[in-house]
C-alpha cells in the first residue's frame, strides 16, 4: 500500500473533532471519535518503513498466516492491524553499543544471555518503554516523549 498523497483538509479535521485552530494550537486535551483518531495513525504508520522479509521473519504468526493465504498483503496487515498489535514493520535503527551503555539492565540481559541482542530488545520492550534506539534519534524520540508527556528512559 503505497501513500495516495491524500491527507484532508486541517478544517476538515477541526471540524470533525469539534475545535478550532486556537485550540488546537493551545496545551488542552480534547476529545476525538476513535475511529478518526485511529484513521489519523494509520495515515501516519502508512508512511513508517516497511519491508515485507522482516516482518514475515519476526512474526511466525504472520508469515503462516500469509502462506496459508489468510493475509494477502502484509503492508496492508500491518497499517490496519499489526501495529495496533504492537508489531514493527521495518528493523528498528538500533545502535547496539550506545543502547547497551545506556541501558545497563539490557547490558546486563545481553551478558547474561537473556536475550540475544539490543535490538532484539528494542523490539520486544525497549520501544514501548520509551526508550532510545540510536542517539540520532534522541531529539525526536524526546520530542515525541514530550507531547506524549511520557519520560524519556535514558538517552544513549
Amino acid at each position: 500500500m503505497q501513500p495516495s498523497g491524500y491527507f484532508p483538509h486541517l478544517e476538515l479535521l477541526l471540524k470533525a473533532m469539534r475545535i478550532d485552530r486556537d485550540r488546537l494550537n493551545g496545551r488542552g486535551k480534547v476529545a476525538i471519535d476513535a475511529r478518526l483518531l485511529r484513521r489519523i495513525i494509520q495515515a501516519a504508520i502508512e508512511r513508517l518503513p516497511f519491508d515485507a522479509a522482516f516482518y514475515r521473519a519476526s512474526y511466525p504468526d504472520i508469515a503462516a498466516a500469509a502462506a496459508a493465504g489468510h493475509i494477502p498483503d502484509l503492508h496492508r496487515h500491518f497499517v490496519e492491524t499489526g501495529y495496533f498489535e504492537g508489531r514493527m514493520g521495518a528493523a528498528p535503527p538500533v545502535d547496539e553499543a550506545a543502547y547497551v551503555a545506556a541501558y545497563s539492565d539490557v547490558a546486563e540481559a545481553v551478558a547474561e544471555g537473556r536475550i540475544g541482542s539490543a535490538a532484539q530488545h528494542y523490539l520486544t520492550s525497549g520501544a514501548a518503554e520509551g526508550r532510545v534506539p540510536d542517539p540520532a534519534l534522541g531529539p525526536e524520540v524526546a520530542a515525541w516523549m514530550g507531547v506524549l508527556r511520557v519520560p524519556v528512559m535514558g538517552e544513549p
